[in-house]
């Protein structure tokens, strides 16, 4: 796991012309220092340049080589890691602050899971049957004031044909819709049937806003692990929450909640980039305060059982207690966020 304090840039721009040139933009990071950090952008900035100039002689560049490079915070584009401000640590355990506000735990080696609810179907609408019928009976009108009784007589059958085979299929959407499963039975149902068949691992479980947590607390574990792989096929977790683990080899867990589910809009585009420019730091510092307050009065995630082996390793046991304490999840009465 590799969640770097210290951000820096560097431009590179090689003149080959009057008017014509290569620019490169890179970023740089360390743990020692800001100069560290400047000095790995310059280097990786420089390493770019190399690529772009020697180009021609190349004939071509790597398809997924930028001259500006495009940095998100979780590092998917798999050339840089985890870029968050960092909170807290405890021990191996890293708490970071996300691009929209939310405390975030990133630990090495507890393995975490998240999983999201299916979707249901939507609903179908009355109001589109009326629609459809109101049209039907328009066109109808049409015809006869047109061509006459006949072919209005044709026409009105015509529709109600196709009516009377929407109101079919509207009717079964229907009934399929409401004889289909609670989405968070079937996930419960997944993860009990997934501990019944692995009786010596430990299975902590949450409940989300619009899905489960799943925190293994029998052993440690790491991203690569084939136990991590098997468990996250069987709980079909997000392939993405995937990818982002085997990057960056670490478990990550939201510990407080999302600003759009506590009545707050998101920071501005300038207050959200970390590292934050110096003329936002005081933006940056009035927003989290705001948020921080907010989130205050939220649970990211409600304690609901534990599951099969109930004995904790101690490490275990610290980053559970703090996800716990962050997230305020044996606080029942508050609103999931």
């Amino acid at each position: 796991m590799q969640i770097p304090r210290y951000w820096a840039q560097a431009r590179l721009r090689h003149e080959t012309g009057r008017r014509h040139g290569a620019t490169v933009q890179r970023w740089g990071w360390s743990d020692q220092s800001l100069d560290a950090a400047q000095a790995h952008a310059q280097q990786r900035a420089q390493t770019a340049l190399d690529q772009v100039l020697s180009a021609p002689q190349m004939r071509h560049l790597d398809a997924s080589f930028q001259r500006m490079e495009r940095l998100g915070e979780y590092g998917l584009n798999d050339h840089t890691p985890i870029r968050e401000e960092i909170l807290a640590q405890r021990g191996r355990t890293v708490m970071t602050r996300n691009s929209y506000g939310a405390h975030c735990l990133n630990t090495p080696d507890v393995a975490i899971a998240d999983m999201d609810f299916p979707r249901r179907p939507p609903a179908p609408s009355a109001a589109t049957m009326l629609i459809a019928a109101f049209f039907a009976l328009a066109a109808c009108f049409v015809v006869f004031a047109l061509g006459g009784v006949v072919p209005a007589m044709l026409a009105l059958t015509g529709a109600a044909v196709v009516l009377a085979l929407w109101l079919r299929r509207w009717l079964n959407a229907r009934q399929k819709l409401a004889g289909s499963a609670d989405p968070r039975q079937v996930a419960l149902e997944r993860v009990t049937a997934f501990s019944q068949q692995h009786p010596d691992w430990g299975l902590r479980v949450y409940s989300t806003p619009k899905g489960l947590r799943i925190i293994v607390t029998h052993e440690t574990m790491l991203p690569t692990d084939s136990a991590v792989q098997t468990l996250f096929s069987a709980l079909q977790v997000d392939p993405i929450y995937q990818r982002l683990c085997l990057q960056q080899q670490c478990f990550r867990a939201r510990v407080t909640g999302k600003p759009w589910r506590m009545g707050l809009s998101g920071p501005s585009p300038q207050v959200r980039r970390w590292p934050a420019a110096a003329n936002q730091l005081a933006a940056r510092a009035d927003w989290t305060h705001v948020y921080d307050k907010q989130a205050a009065q939220y649970s990211a995630c409600q304690f609901i059982a534990q599951l099969g082996q109930a004995r904790m390793a101690m490490d275990i046991q610290a980053l559970v207690d703090w996800h716990d304490e962050a997230c305020r999840a044996q606080e029942s009465q508050l609103p999931l966020a």
